[in-house]
């Protein structure tokens, strides 16, 4: 009797699984319940503008849909988006963009929607990327990030960035004042 009492791990997964997934309570759960089941992939030529949209939500001055655009159509760059599962024809909720070259390669960007952060979307993202590298054969993956981003910094940190050097006033805050960047590298291969 005391040991079926004990055990009690397998149900409460379950049990937060399909609250997970359950649309109708999403809204009354805690976030670190609702984990989006994500589909990653190429975007759609369609999808510039809503991208653009992305970025701008995550950064102070965001990109436009020509600008990304413009960016993608050089063969060193590759993007990836993320959708919900059930919602393939929905637009993407976060994406990714690197340039690779021979065998180094840098995150340029990665931004999610407001709604979906802290959901694991741009750890998918990270991952998906890091595996599609690893085929290309890719060695070393760089990145730099704005030291005062501390989400950014713990998201590379767990997926085993180190910090490599520091670039003194490369970025610019709201004001216009210089912050330092942290350069950061994840060796692949």
């Amino acid at each position: 009797l005391k040991r079926a009492m004990r055990w009690k791990g397998p149900r409460r997964r379950f049990r937060k699984r399909v609250w997970g997934n359950n649309p109708m309570l999403q809204h009354f759960l805690p976030k670190s319940l609702v984990r989006p089941n994500l589909v990653v992939a190429e975007p759609n030529a369609n999808e510039f503008t809503h991208l653009s949209k992305i970025h701008g939500q995550g950064f102070a001055r965001g990109w436009s849909d020509g600008e990304i655009e413009k960016l993608l159509d050089n063969d060193h760059y590759f993007c990836l988006v993320a959708r919900r599962k059930r919602a393939i024809f929905q637009p993407p909720v976060g994406f990714i963009i690197i340039k690779a070259i021979a065998e180094e390669a840098e995150i340029i960007t990665i931004a999610v929607e407001k709604s979906a952060r802290k959901l694991g979307v741009a750890t998918r993202l990270v991952h998906e990327s890091i595996r599609k590298l690893q085929f290309d054969r890719v060695k070393n993956l760089f990145l730099e990030v704005d030291e005062n981003n501390l989400a950014a910094i713990d998201l590379y940190r767990k997926n085993r960035f180190e910090l490599l050097s520091v670039r003194e006033g490369y970025y610019k805050d709201a004001k216009g004042d210089p912050v330092n960047a942290l350069v950061m590298q994840r060796q692949l291969g």
